[in-house]
């Protein structure tokens, strides 16, 4: 079933947490597209809060990318926020957003160990493989999210967590715990949103892991109309530091998958409603 888009996020506030400075417009530039191209961006009043904020990631600059130095970190994340801010801009419209960083580390200065699964690289694990500075980071975000998650008429929108990439596991996890915690103080509504482009590019034991996730939840699945290709192609224009090929056709797949999927006649993005 193919949803109107006014009626994907029925919340007036809306709070998308972002592992990285790509996440947004890979995860749910379809729906923020939407809501613009409908005219209804107005009607929302969104706050965009970066969680791992320092990077010293490049693609296609693996020597690089073993440097943590403070002179490394600098240099990356000013060009990765300069790409994010101006993407987003594009996407939602300059002035119709807040924008907030909370300068956690992202995992290769952690010191993760980076892998490569098909044509992307990236860092994968559960909660289980989580080392001590994950479960500080972890700690850290699940304090911050009892503020989020008391916020009235508010969604937050969360990455679901496909193909497990470290970052968007200890968010996810940080976040439902916070809630657990707070049980019946609780009035936000938990969206997760398909991470691409690895959802695009997942497996089929990719997809059970995800399943498994969601099936221990009372979930709605919300499915709905996008231009994919202005989806896709804004990740390759702003993101020159971040983006390959397999990010246009991890977006492009996915949308398809759902277009064929529901008989649509344009692409179709998917987000998942905790109730």
């Amino acid at each position: 079933m193919i949803a109107p888009i006014a009626k994907v996020i029925t919340e007036k506030n809306i709070i998308i947490l972002s592992p990285h400075y790509d996440d947004v417009p890979l995860i749910f530039g379809g729906y923020l597209d939407s809501l613009v191209t409908n005219q209804l961006i107005h009607t929302k009043n969104i706050r965009i809060i970066q969680i791992f904020s320092f990077s010293n990631f490049m693609t296609r600059d693996d020597e690089g990318n073993k440097d943590i130095s403070m002179k490394r970190v600098e240099y990356v994340t000013g060009i990765r926020l300069i790409e994010d801010t101006k993407c987003l801009n594009d996407l939602i419209g300059h002035g119709n957003y807040s924008y907030e960083i909370k300068g956690e580390n992202e995992c290769l200065l952690r010191q993760k160990e980076a892998i490569f699964e098909g044509p992307i690289e990236f860092l994968s694990g559960d909660k289980d493989s989580f080392d001590e500075e994950d479960w500080r980071v972890y700690e850290r975000l699940k304090n911050n999210a009892h503020e989020w998650l008391i916020s009235e008429d508010t969604a937050i929108l969360l990455p679901l967590g496909v193909k497990e990439h470290i970052d968007h596991i200890v968010l996810r996890e940080a976040v439902m715990d916070a809630k657990k915690e707070l049980g019946h103080k609780t009035n936000a509504i938990i969206y997760f949103g398909e991470d691409q482009p690895y959802t695009g590019l997942a497996d089929s034991s990719d997809w059970d892991k995800a399943k498994a996730f969601l099936n221990e939840l009372p979930v709605t699945p919300l499915n709905y109309c996008i231009d994919e290709k202005r989806k896709a192609d804004l990740s390759m224009k702003y993101y020159a530091s971040q983006a390959e090929e397999s990010y246009r056709d991890g977006v492009l797949s996915r949308a398809d998958q759902l277009k064929q999927k529901y008989g649509s006649d344009t692409g179709v993005e998917r987000m998942y409603r905790l109730v």
